[in-house]
């Protein structure tokens, strides 16, 4: 991970006027002036005083940017995404749902202090820590944030019945989910998920695209690596657990799996998390 930066720069969003998946997501409050920002289907115009979380792989644009609309804000890529989940335990797919319709929440005047007091410690933190510690250190502060949205999603959605899902294919793409995240450590071919939704592999993928903007494969792979990476932060735990318990057939398989996805070794991942020198 490089240095962290909180930006203030507009011009560094990772989002446009044309509709994208993004690689990296933003989160920051809107400090003056305003913007109209879409995700997926919900057009909302932030103002100042609005805090914005937008995730990684989502389809965002914006636009109708007022010439004094400014930001304070961080990205987050879906690497540092998955690191962040995988510290998180198993946070249920419909919190990703749940995001896409609320991505911008109103602070008032004592929580917008807070969170420009946050972003100062990040980024102090960013930029000061031994770089040995400041991966962790970073990761573990957003993961304050990250936790914060999903126990308001879990308050909000146990308390009334709120509708997560407006189409066909997101009602199908949400039972994929569930489906990953359930079964992923036993089965990673898209041909079993498409099974237990009686559809073709062809349409299961075609849908995933469409509504996540990854194959499916892809998602099933990235569930696969959050498992991990979960795992391997328990010191406690042999790799060779790690490979009965997510259902690979040898150490070596998992090993490569895993080098494929994240560019490391899984002990590479363990020494990262535990800073063993």
């Amino acid at each position: 991970m490089e240095n962290f930066q909180i930006h203030t720069d507009i011009s560094l969003l990772p989002a446009n006027e044309h509709e994208a998946y993004l690689k990296e997501g933003f989160n920051g409050i809107c400090t003056g002036g305003g913007a109209v920002i879409q995700l997926f289907s919900v057009r909302y115009r932030i103002s100042e005083g609005e805090l914005i979380t937008i995730l990684p792989q989502q389809l965002v644009s914006i636009s109708e940017i007022s010439d004094d609309f400014s930001m304070t804000f961080f990205k987050v890529d879906k690497v540092m995404f998955l690191d962040i989940m995988s510290g998180l335990g198993k946070l249920t797919p419909a919190f990703f749902f749940y995001m896409r319709k609320n991505f911008y929440t109103r602070l008032g005047d004592n929580d917008i202090k807070r969170f420009l007091g946050y972003c100062r410690a990040l980024d102090f933190r960013g930029n000061n820590d031994d770089p040995v510690f400041r991966n962790e250190t970073i990761l573990h502060l957003l993961r304050i944030y990250y936790w914060d949205h999903y126990v308001a999603f879990q308050k909000r959605t146990s308390s009334e019945n709120y509708p997560l899902l407006n189409s066909h294919k997101e009602r199908i793409a949400f039972k994929f989910a569930m489906l990953v995240s359930e079964y992923c450590g036993t089965h990673r071919d898209v041909a079993f998920y498409a099974d237990q939704l009686c559809i073709s592999s062809i349409y299961l993928t075609q849908v995933i695209q469409d509504v996540n903007g990854q194959r499916a494969r892809e998602m099933i792979a990235d569930y696969v690596v959050v498992e991990i990476k979960s795992l391997l932060r328990n010191a406690d735990l042999d790799i060779k657990d790690i490979v009965r318990q997510i259902g690979f057939a040898t150490q070596s398989s998992l090993s490569r799996f895993f080098r494929r996805q994240t560019g490391m070794s899984p002990s590479e991942y363990r020494r990262t998390v535990h800073v063993i020198r």
